[in-house]
């Protein structure tokens, strides 16, 4: 058809000529024309797998392979490039299969080292060079590997269009994941018993056959039950890998990569397997379907050829490597399975349960530290190996749970309990005396540990602490404690040999105080060193873990609290600290010190009991200005006060406050005498001072703060009930309303005593003594008569027996021998036993302080002492009414009663607040109420209940007898 411009004619309007012609017919390329053109591209392939790419036109090769798809005979060039591809690779892998038949028969008759094989210093020779022969099959593999992937890429450039297109629709794999994919059916998973190429001389492929699927006439079959050639290279991977173990791979670094390229080839061969195709199975079976597909899946061929054949094998191999291992080390029972050769003391232990190591120790031998050092070094060296090989995350994940798992979970209780060596026995190194010795010395020959020490005080500086603190062995235990925190369950075996540990020496201590071995701040003492020791073990070795810190605490709260001794020692061990322990110390010191008092107090649930005899002490230190530093006992309030609240301390508070005015008045008092300007006294009874009126200091003590007082006053000397009656005289007057009672059991005098003159002197001996308010009165007696008896001071002083008795002693010691004993011992036989002045004291000193025995040596001197006096402390007869009695487990009758109260006053404002509330809910809340002073026992809440029911504060629930209401 023609079309004619009508303005060709004319140039102007534009006369260019338009000719439309038809389309030319389209030419389906037919089947001869389309196995030509495949036969170009075949023969370009084999021109590829021959290394003479150069020669090519990749561009045409291109351009018909895209004419073929685009002329539907897509399927014609997907099975030809399969055909194509099989045949050079089962040359391939008959070439290898050949390979490894002449080294295998070209070795000597000894068999080749396997693992877990043995033999001697000759055979492990042989082994060795065949090894070497070995290695050329995976040399041969990976270079084989190697150019198969470069040829691969060049084929998928030119059937790049069929991969965009036809494989898509068809669910077929690309070329290259189908080069793969053949390189492993045909190559990897090659029969042993294969060894023939098998290859169409004729090169050729006819339209019939590929439709036929000829490719079944020389398939690469593989019986799984059958050795492969990919059977054999795991082996040999394999074999490398335990070589290189056992240390004994020469030129590790090329093999360890010669490994790292094949297993990078099992990796790129799985992941070319993985997804869901239309030629899974059918490829290489005639007549395939759903049923091949399903038998391909129970052999395994469809399975990841990695995990098939390297991940689970190479797993299994090493476990059962380091189980054998591992048990080699931690046991007696020897036996022989490889040799180590190795003389390389820096190499870790050897697979082999031989009886002798590369260093010559004997296996069994082998301490629990030395075993915890090669197994870091053996977990150091499987990272190291599974990052040169380059193994998937999912594999080193699994390789170092194995590791974990033989060298440390299975023998966590082993390393723990080991005798000598073991974390329980380093512990106690470290939590006994320094002087004991190390580990090796305490366990002897074949110990294990280090005889290396490094003692050093709690926080590395002598002015700090006095308790040594064995680092070296922490440094072991931390290491232990490294290895187990790998496995975290295996941590709980630190944790309860830690407690035991705690647990054992915090119960010895106890038993030395109820045996009375060491005195309540020894006791104390030896606490504060345990917990100094086992807080760097947690803090150093354990790395702080909250875990082992609870545990800690528990362990010290289970023997501390089973009882109220260790509240009660506290106590006395605080007295002592803040009597002489601080004084003269630092602001630094002192903050050190009851910080670390804090730390037990902590622990205490009888926190009342504490509360009660630190009260008791407190008020004698005030009393008797005993006190080293009151910058000291302001802070230990205040610390109290920060753990246990306001209503804790405000008893304690108000005691300083006490002082605090007693000072006022005294001050004003002394001003007020001054006034009066009267230097002789008008009273009569300061006669017996020479009509001087005696100067007298008193203490003005609010009686809800301080300890309960239920003793009474002593017949005190004329001249002294003068001086307190002027005194009660003018307070009275001051402060209105008020009502004083006189404490004589606390107070102390000072007494100007003349004694006979010393040979070749005329001028008598004046000594000024320091005594208590009790011995004043025993000694004025003395005034009027040389000699008295037991009874007849008692009658004319009513003092408390158990505290005359006391005070008595105290002046006939040998040091201070104020008064004679009639009787001889140290005890007092009974009230006939007499007393005389003795005029001949003497001392050094001008003013000397009487000082006083304690309750337990003045009862355990008198014969005819009160029954349980032994037991009693130096607090004097109020102490011991309250029942305050220092290193006593019970708790005090006082406590006892305040318990009472707070637990009954606790339930009804709980009641009131809740109105019904079943029991176990009451025993709860109260618990938590109460916890901050003591813990009530559960028969103790009861008990209270009951009472409170029977005066109608609460009454039952008539429908459930555990259910209590407020009775308003």
């Amino acid at each position: 058809m023609s079309f004619n411009n009508p303005n060709r004619n004319n140039p102007q309007k534009g006369g260019a000529s338009y000719k439309i012609t038809p389309f030319r017919s389209y030419s389906q390329m037919d089947n001869t024309s389309a196995l030509a053109t495949f036969q170009s591209l075949a023969s370009a392939m084999d021109e590829i797998h021959n290394r003479n790419a150069s020669t090519l036109s990749f561009e045409e090769l291109y351009r018909n392979a895209y004419n073929l798809v685009l002329h539907k005979h897509g399927n014609l060039l997907y099975e030809g490039i399969t055909e194509r591809l099989t045949v050079h690779l089962r040359r391939c892998g008959g070439r290898l299969v050949r390979l490894q038949r002449d080294i295998h028969s070209g070795q000597s008759s000894s068999s080749a080292a396997v693992i877990g094989g043995g033999g001697d210093a000759k055979s492990n020779a042989t082994a060795g060079s065949d090894s070497l022969l070995q290695y050329r099959l995976l040399e041969e593999l990976s270079k084989a590997w190697t150019e198969h992937r470069i040829t691969m890429v060049m084929v998928r450039d030119i059937f790049m269009y069929m991969d965009r297109t036809y494989v898509p629709q068809q669910r077929k794999r690309p070329v290259y994941d189908l080069g793969l994919w053949l390189f492993r059916r045909v190559v990897w998973e090659r029969s042993m018993g294969d060894d023939e190429d098998r290859v169409d001389e004729s090169g050729g492929l006819s339209m019939s056959n590929v439709n036929n699927n000829s490719i079944e006439d020389h398939p690469p079959t593989m019986a799984m039950t059958t050795t492969t050639l990919g059977n054999v290279a795991s082996t040999l991977l394999l074999q490398v890998i335990h070589q290189d173990r056992l240390d004994r791979l020469d030129d590790a670094p090329q093999r360890m990569a010669l490994l790292r390229s094949l297993v990078q080839m099992l990796l790129e061969l799985a992941h070319a397997s993985n997804g869901a195709y239309a030629d899974a199975a059918s490829s290489f079976r005639r007549g395939g379907g759903a049923a091949a597909t399903a038998a391909a899946n129970v052999s395994g061929v469809n399975m990841p050829v990695y995990e098939r054949d390297f991940e689970e094998a190479f797993l299994g191999e090493s476990q059962d490597f380091y189980r054998v291992e591992s048990t080699s080390r931690l046991s007696h029972g020897i036996s022989s399975e490889t040799t180590n050769s190795s003389g390389n003391s820096s190499s870790s232990l050897s697979a082999a349960n031989n009886d002798d190591d590369e260093d010559g120790k004997p296996a069994a031998k082998y301490s629990a530290m030395e075993y915890v050092h090669r197994a870091q070094s053996r977990l150091q060296e499987e990272r190291v190996r599974a990052s040169t090989l380059d193994l998937p995350a999912s594999t080193r994940a699994a390789l170092l749970r194995i590791v974990e798992t033989e060298l440390i979970e299975r023998h966590a209780r082993t390393l723990v309990e080991m005798e000598g060596s073991g974390f329980a026995s380093i512990l106690k190194v470290v939590a006994s005396s320094p002087a004991i010795g190390s580990v090796a010395a305490a366990s002897g020959p074949g110990g294990g540990v280090g005889s290396s020490r490094m003692m050093m005080p709690a926080g590395g500086d002598s002015s700090e602490s006095s308790v040594v603190i064995d680092h070296e062995r922490i440094k072991d235990l931390a290491s232990m404690y490294e290895l187990f925190s790998r496995v975290p369950s295996s941590v709980n075996h630190l944790r309860d040999a830690l407690s035991e540990r705690i647990k054992i020496d915090g119960r010895a201590l106890v038993k030395d105080q109820e045996n009375n071995v060491a005195p309540p701040a020894a006791f104390v003492k030896g606490i504060l060193a345990m917990r100094e020791r086992f807080h760097a073990v947690v803090t150093d070795a354990m790395k702080g873990e909250k875990k082992a810190q609870k545990r800690m605490k528990e362990s010290f709260e289970d023997f501390l609290n089973a009882d109220a001794r260790a509240a009660n020692c506290l106590a006395v061990y605080v007295d002592e600290l803040l009597r002489v322990g601080l004084r003269g110390a630092d602001e630094r010191k002192v903050s050190m010190e009851l910080d670390r008092v804090i730390v037990i107090f902590r622990y205490l649930s009888d926190k009342d009991v504490f509360e009660a005899y630190y009260k008791n002490h407190l008020a004698k230190r005030l009393l008797g200005n005993k006190s080293g530093s009151e910058e000291a006992e302001r802070a230990m309030v205040s610390l109290l006060k920060a753990e246990c609240g306001y209503q804790f301390t405000s008893k304690l508070e108000g005691m300083f406050n006490d002082m605090r005015i007693s000072k006022e008045t005294a001050e004003k008092y002394r001003s007020h005498k001054k006034s009066l300007n009267n230097t002789v006294s008008n009273d009569s009874r300061d006669a017996e001072n020479g009509g001087k009126p005696v100067d007298v200091e008193v203490s003005v003590l609010t009686t809800g703060y301080w300890p309960s007082q239920n003793v009474a006053p002593c017949i005190l000397p004329p001249a002294v009930k003068a001086a307190m009656d002027r005194f009660q005289k003018y307070y009275l007057n001051t402060y209105t309303g008020r009502k004083l009672s006189w404490q004589t059991s606390t107070g102390s005098a000072e007494i100007r005593a003349t004694f006979h003159p010393q040979k070749g002197s005329s001028k008598p001996r004046r000594h000024d003594l320091s005594v208590t308010t009790y011995q004043m009165c025993i000694l004025v007696l003395f005034n009027a008569r040389d000699t008295l008896t037991l009874k007849q001071i008692r009658d004319e002083t009513n003092i408390p027996e158990e505290e005359l008795r006391r005070h008595l002693v105290s002046l006939c010691t040998p040091k201070h021998r104020i008064l004679r004993k009639g009787s001889k011992g140290k005890g007092i036989s009974g009230d006939d036993d007499t007393f005389t002045y003795n005029a001949d004291y003497t001392s050094k000193m001008t003013r000397v302080k009487v000082p006083m025995v304690s309750m337990r040596d003045a009862s355990s001197a008198s014969s005819g002492g009160a029954k349980g006096a032994g037991s009693a402390s130096a607090a004097g007869g109020a102490s011991k009414s309250a029942g305050l009695v220092d290193g006593s487990a019970s708790v005090p009758l006082s406590v006892e009663e305040d318990r009472r109260h707070l637990l009954e006053a606790a339930i009804v404002r709980i009641m009131k607040a809740r109105k019904v509330l079943n029991h176990n809910d009451l025993v709860a809340e109260v618990t938590r109420q109460l916890s901050g002073r003591f813990v009530p026992p559960p028969q103790f809440v009861k008990k209270r209940v009951e009472s409170l029911i029977e005066r109608e504060y609460l009454e039952r629930d008539e429908a459930d007898r555990r259910v209590y209401r407020y009775m308003a």
